[in-house]
């Protein structure tokens, strides 16, 4: 039953992957496959992305998209944290905190309105 947006079935199912991969991406953390969890985080970003952009919003696909690189990167950092010997976890965690927070700022409009988005 398609709606006035046009969505219907594909929509629903859409909305299903992108629940399904932040859902098996927090399964993923608590049970310390952090890996997988960043996998399963930047997999429901993209999908996100994606509908943003097919909706012509290239500025919040944009920061969707960095924001499920960060949390992929930061998932990287801290599955290194935890090796025995530790890794160096410290460049991945800075770089994934920053790649999310420019990604929040992009998807939140912060820095300035430019309607040529």
């Amino acid at each position: 039953m398609a709606g006035a947006s046009g969505t219907g079935a594909v929509g629903w199912v859409a909305r299903g992957l992108v629940a399904l991969c932040f859902v098996g991406g927090a399964v993923a953390a608590l049970t310390g496959r952090l890996v997988m969890a960043g996998g399963g985080f930047l997999a429901g970003h993209t999908l996100l992305a994606a509908a943003a952009v097919i909706q012509g919003q290239r500025r919040r696909g944009v920061g969707l998209s960095l924001s499920g690189v960060g949390w992929l990167v930061l998932s990287l950092g801290l599955a290194v944290g935890q090796r025995d010997p530790p890794g160096p976890e410290q460049p991945l965690l800075l770089a994934g905190a920053g790649l999310v927070v420019v990604g929040a700022v992009l998807l939140s409009g912060s820095f300035g309105d430019r309607s040529a988005s």
